[in-house]
C-alpha cells in the first residue's frame, strides 16, 4: 500500500502572515521620506540658463544621439517657480512629428516636444552608463 505524501502550506491553511505586511509598510514609509529629501535638495539647486541652441543645432546632436546611443542632457525652455527645470539625460530613442523620446536611465521613455528645448549637450557615456550600473545593489 503506497502513501499519499500531503504537503501544506501555512497559506493554505488559512495563516496570514501580517510581519510582511508590517515590513512593507516600514519600507513605504522610508522610500516615501528619501524621495521627499532628494526633491528637497533638487529644488534648493539653482539652476543656470544655458546658451539657446538653434533648431539645427538640436537636431543634429539628437540625430548623432539617435545613430550613436549617447547620452545627452537636455534644458528645457521653461521657467518654474523663477528658475530653469533641471536637465533630463537620456538617450534619443524616436522621433515622430515635433516629438523627441528620450530614454532615461531608469529605461522610461520621456517626450519632449522640440519647441520647449533651449540647451542639448552631451553627456560622457561612461559617467552616464556607470551612475545607471550603480543603481544595482553590490554583490
Amino acid at each position: 500500500m503506497a502513501q499519499e505524501i500531503v504537503k501544506l502550506s501555512p497559506d493554505a491553511l488559512g495563516y496570514k502572515d501580517r510581519g510582511k505586511m508590517k515590513w512593507m509598510g516600514m519600507m513605504l514609509s522610508d522610500h516615501a521620506e528619501a524621495l521627499k529629501k532628494e526633491k528637497k535638495n533638487t529644488q534648493t539647486a539653482l539652476i543656470n540658463p544655458k546658451e539657446k541652441l538653434s533648431a539645427e543645432e538640436i537636431s543634429t546632436i539628437f540625430y548623432k544621439s539617435y545613430t550613436l546611443k549617447k547620452p545627452v542632457a537636455v534644458q528645457l525652455d521653461i521657467v518654474k517657480d523663477g528658475q530653469y527645470l533641471p536637465d533630463i539625460e537620456g538617450v534619443i530613442e524616436g522621433v515622430q512629428e515635433e516629438i523627441i523620446y528620450l530614454k532615461r536611465r531608469n529605461q522610461s521613455l520621456t517626450k519632449l516636444r522640440i519647441e520647449d528645448i533651449r540647451h542639448v549637450e552631451w553627456i560622457k557615456s561612461i559617467e552616464w552608463y556607470a551612475k545607471y550600473q550603480r543603481q544595482t545593489p553590490p554583490s
